[in-house]
């Protein structure tokens, strides 16, 4: 079944990555509008990923689903429905030299035209994105509402 896998090296220690992908101010910080996240002391919870005139369509998005895991400073997991079903974006922080590996896996897709197409299209955004989150953290630059 299709997987999506990224790996993106970002100069920044991963306390402040994690920090960055566990709280709704990190993630409007630099790719949503206005996520909200509830994370209990076990490590689960509930995500909610909004966006507003979102891409070249300028549509309004919202997605989410339950937080599987999230350990400090080195895993945040949670689910998400980019398709019919539900899909597993696992987020690994791993130290490396001066900063951190950032290693995003998505799977869940099944072998229909239809996931294909979005494990495509998903798989095309968490690249930017993971872009999106180096340029903010290394350099303080937000550009996701100045795309073209």
């Amino acid at each position: 079944m299709p997987t999506i896998q990224h790996c993106t090296y970002i100069k920044v220690d991963r306390k402040k990555i994690y920090e960055v992908l566990t709280s709704a101010d990190g993630w409007n910080a630099w790719f949503t509008d206005d996520t909200r996240l509830d994370i209990r002391p076990d490590g689960t919870g509930e995500i909610k990923l909004r966006w507003s005139k979102f891409g070249i369509d300028e549509r309004d998005m919202e997605d989410g689903g339950v937080i599987l895991e999230a350990i400090p400073n080195q895993r945040f997991v949670f689910q998400w429905s980019p398709v019919k079903g539900k899909t597993m974006v696992s987020f690994k922080l791993i130290d490396y030299k001066n900063g951190t590996l950032v290693q995003l896996d998505e799977i869940g897709y099944v072998n229909t035209e239809r996931d294909i197409e979005a494990c495509i299209d998903c798989a095309i955004g968490w690249g930017e994105a993971l872009t999106l989150l180096k340029i903010y953290l290394e350099y303080g630059i937000v550009i996701k509402n100045d795309l073209c």
